[in-house]
């Protein structure tokens, strides 16, 4: 892996040097589940995606390189071409979206093991409580009973709560929020989804408005953004119908798709006929097939 790495990274470094219109130094990390990159061009960033074979973002293999981008390369807004704009945007965001829903996935597994603890004779330990209502505390699951109905009513309703959420959806949902990542707010503050905080005068304040009692939140990266984003969606009340949904489809045993669930998101922003838009942008990039992919790991890079 270290020689693949290096040599990797020689040749970004190479193609790097030649460009004038950096405004920062190109870095990376190398972690166990994936290559982070930041401040890249676009065409630095697609000699990065062919390099790895990832030059669809519906591989034949199902399978996804964890190449996960930082931040959007800082002459994106400047591609010409509307179908390579939005095609290089859905690569980008694929195994990012595919990440978050991996550690969701690890924190349903915790889950399930505070689950089972509850139900044997010695009870759960104090470790395993406290988990239980950092989790109540992060999904806001509140319940006045005590003692072990109390967790008996919280994990259940966790159950409900921590779960993944459609890969396509989140992606039609950046995409919609943020005009294929080049709005001003995601490429200001990474706020692909431009979720908002009040009454505080930290943030990007927003263009062409009056209000000023709200900033749009500003994120270290754009794996940040998404977390949040699924976060939302799995705890707010305005996407209680969602998970419903979302639970019909695990009771069933079907793959949890975006087409299945977006005419839940309905309340999900003030843009007209959100749900419909989201709905349109599933079918004409044909996203249904990123649900049924999963992010490779990293031993891939070296083939």
């Amino acid at each position: 892996m270290k020689i693949k790495v290096l040599k990797f990274f020689a040749l970004l470094f190479l193609l790097f040097a030649f460009d004038t219109k950096a405004n920062g130094e190109f870095r990376f990390e190398v972690q166990p589940e994936g290559i982070y990159i930041d401040n890249v061009n676009v065409a630095v960033l697609k000699k990065i995606f062919a390099d790895y074979n990832y030059t669809e973002f519906v591989q034949e293999s199902k399978k996804i390189p964890p190449l996960m981008l930082q931040s959007m390369p800082f002459d994106f807004n400047d591609i010409k071409s509307k179908d390579e704009r939005n095609k290089l945007f859905i690569q980008i965001m694929t195994p990012l979206v595919m990440k978050v829903n991996e550690d969701i996935t690890i924190e349903r597994k915790k889950l399930f093991d505070l689950k089972s603890a509850n139900t044997k004779k010695e009870g759960l330990s104090e470790q395993q409580k406290k988990e239980i209502e950092d989790l109540a505390v992060k999904y806001d699951v509140f319940t006045k009973m005590k003692g072990k109905e109390r967790y008996d009513i919280i994990l259940e309703e966790l159950t409900e709560k921590i779960d993944i959420i459609p890969a396509s959806l989140l992606i039609a949902v950046a995409v919609a929020e943020s005009n294929w990542g080049t709005a001003r707010e995601v490429k200001e503050g990474n706020a692909l989804f431009k979720e908002k905080e009040w009454f505080t005068d930290k943030g990007i304040k927003p263009a062409k408005e009056d209000d000023d009692s709200y900033r749009i939140k500003v994120y270290p990266n754009l794996l940040s953004a998404i977390e949040d984003y699924a976060l939302k969606l799995n705890k707010d009340i305005n996407f209680s119908y969602f998970r419903v949904s979302r639970k019909f489809l695990r009771i069933h045993n079907q793959v949890l798709k975006g087409r299945v669930t977006v005419h839940n998101m309905v309340t999900g922003s003030p843009l007209e006929n959100y749900a419909g838009l989201l709905n349109y942008i599933l079918t004409f990039y044909d996203l249904v097939n990123i649900d049924e992919s999963q992010l490779d790991s990293i031993s891939s890079l070296e083939k």
